[in-house]
């Protein structure tokens, strides 16, 4: 790997790329995959460096073609679209920027805490990049409901999402499901893995969704505590076994180069890595 100086258009990326596999002495014709990001000077149709070396790979082999893979992770992520919980978010985001952003009511939030001596002392921020820690501030916001209400409450500022049985319900899915992508995105996120074993974690994670959406239909929340403890409706169930089952043809839709690969390639010989993920 090499630094770049000057302009950086699909054509500067080729001949960079060229003259490292040259450096390395790798062959054009051996190269099936590519992992990618989504930056216009990569996926331009027409002069994107991953247009040139399609077009590179054909002037060699007229019947090779690559594959193109877009960083696991941030599929991983864009999945969450179909979850469509942020009524939810949006509600415990304004529930902790009221806690939080002001001195005084943070103080005073945390010394109501104390005097019922429940288990968590405070309520932390989401960091929104990539998602992270969404499911522990859901988590924590479902576990402090009462008091987040009492203290609200006494502030004249009242949460009425915190009194409406569906919403609640919404919020126990809520912390279940982003906890379950979380868990998945740990895993994706391990050094040293191999694209067919970031692959298999992904299908583990659909056949989980298949299993959670069907045990739901039966009202089965073994795996689903929150959703369990909301003492959610058929109806509620209904609906989130249906998300669930979206959930799981998108990432079926989004990890189909995935499949392509797996099909097509017996072996990957180099981990699998992305610039966006470090």
């Amino acid at each position: 790997m090499q630094s770049m100086k000057g302009t950086r258009t699909g054509n500067d990326l080729l001949m960079e790329v060229n003259a490292c596999l040259d450096k390395l002495g790798l062959k054009w014709d051996k190269l099936a995959g590519v992992p990618m990001a989504g930056c216009p000077n990569l996926m331009g149709k027409n002069v994107g460096l991953l247009k040139t070396m399609q077009d590179k790979v054909t002037e060699i082999g007229p019947e090779q073609k690559l594959v193109f893979l877009h960083c696991i992770i941030h599929q991983e992520e864009l999945c969450k679209s179909v979850l469509k919980i942020n009524h939810v978010v949006d509600v415990v985001t304004k529930i902790v920027n009221f806690i939080r952003a002001r001195a005084l009511n943070h103080r005073q939030f945390v010394a109501l805490l104390e005097e019922n001596e429940t288990k968590h002392r405070d309520i932390g921020y989401h960091i929104a990049v990539r998602g992270l820690n969404l499911d522990k501030m859901l988590k924590s916001v479902w576990d402090l409901r009462e008091e987040i209400q009492d203290f609200c409450v006494k502030k004249g500022n009242g949460i009425p999402q915190l009194s409406d049985a569906d919403w609640i319900a919404d919020l126990g899915f809520a912390v279940d499901v982003t906890a379950l992508m979380n868990e998945l995105n740990v895993k994706l996120q391990c050094k040293g893995l191999f694209v067919h074993e970031i692959y298999n974690l992904v299908k583990a994670f659909r056949r989980k969704l298949q299993l959670l959406s069907s045990q739901m239909k039966d009202n089965i929340l073994t795996h689903l505590p929150t959703l369990k403890e909301a003492a959610s409706s058929a109806d509620h169930l209904h609906r989130y076994s249906s998300v669930l089952e979206a959930l799981r043809g998108e990432f079926s839709r989004r990890f189909r180069d995935f499949k392509t690969v797996e099909n097509e390639m017996h072996m990957i010989f180099s981990p699998f890595t992305c610039g966006e993920c470090t």
